[in-house]
């Protein structure tokens, strides 16, 4: 995937390039939240022709616990998802589409970096100081019985996500896209890469250029449900229906650099009262997109949480793509 995205960029020209307005692809990726089937907001354009190929790095780091009766979630570590992504033009006005994850549960590289940030600004770090550094700890149990409890690496294959889109309205001012997505359980819920349930979503992706014209900015907005399948974590408490949104804008800084700024939210994926296990979720997210040539782009993001414990303390997102 990576090899062609860069035979790709050599093959095309390095003419001036305009930098694109779309959104950054994110979504909440909490241990015990990212093995479901958020939508990540695409825009409200549908691929006209041709295709898509993208390699996604993810790293999201997380220390938190909580205990509520006979409930218990503890997470200290770091998920890297690393996505291969392709999506399809066919037909009139359609487009298809599929990710790949892979996923590793490790010790992580952020700890340093988030200490030092925390102290820089005074910000608390719930006793990250005191544990040691760059290790792998996860651990949920609920009524007496373990879900999940390890204490060293775990990687795999996570669960395939299949999707489609279908033009409702494009114009140069505003487009308006409907989109499906259906995550398949090829992931295990005891490494955490898989919720072991068939999820399907279903949203609407919308750019209007003109509202935000007078600063400049360009916006995106998606709405839309998310219906879970039988999962194997807390399956009793499990939601079968949860919504999903999004709203962020576009700055262009230059032609071919373009600043972003966005909100992504999710709701309750898991009825407990333990924000870690599927808590409704906020993400806000600030990032650039560099559009190389006409043809290749990458997207740099950092995510923090805003709804605390139900998110990773941070996300850093290197997404690299190429339209071909």
């Amino acid at each position: 995937m990576i090899r062609a995205l860069f035979i790709a960029a050599a093959l095309c020209p390095a003419a001036a390039a305009l930098a694109d307005d779309l959104p950054l692809r994110v979504r909440n990726l909490a241990p015990a939240s990212g093995i479901y089937g958020q939508p990540r907001a695409l825009g409200g354009d549908v691929l006209a022709s041709g295709y898509e190929l993208t390699f996604n790095t993810e790293l999201a780091n997380s220390f938190t616990s909580d205990a509520q009766d006979s409930t218990l979630a503890f997470f200290d570590g770091e998920t890297t998802y690393l996505t291969y992504g392709v999506r399809q033009a066919f037909a009139q006005r359609w487009e298809w589409g599929l990710e790949v994850p892979y996923v590793i549960q490790h010790g992580g590289y952020l700890d340093s970096a988030i200490d030092g940030f925390h102290d820089l600004f005074g910000f608390d770090d719930n006793g990250r100081n005191a544990a040691k550094r760059n290790r792998i700890d996860y651990f949920i149990a609920d009524g007496g019985k373990v879900y999940v409890q390890f204490d060293d690496e775990k990687r795999g294959w996570g669960d395939l996500r299949v999707s489609g889109g279908y033009q409702l309205r494009r114009e140069p001012a505003r487009s308006l896209a409907v989109r499906v997505l259906v995550k398949l359980p090829t992931g295990e819920i005891d490494k955490l890469t898989g919720s072991e349930g068939t999820d399907v979503a279903a949203w609407l992706d919308y750019t209007d250029r003109e509202l935000l014209a007078r600063l400049r900015l360009s916006m995106n907005g998606a709405i839309g449900i998310m219906v879970l399948g039988d999962g194997e974590l807390l399956p009793h408490d499990q939601r079968q229906v949860a919504g999903y949104g999004h709203f962020g804008v576009s700055y262009p800084l230059t032609r071919a650099w373009a600043l972003k700024a966005q909100l992504d939210y999710h709701g309750q994926l898991i009825d407990t009262s333990i924000d870690q296990l599927g808590g409704a979720a906020l993400q806000g997210s600030l990032g650039a997109s560099w559009q190389l040539n006409n043809s290749l782009w990458t997207d740099v993001a950092l995510v923090e949480d805003l709804t605390a414990d139900s998110t990773s303390d941070v996300l850093v997102q290197v997404l690299l793509g190429a339209k071909l």
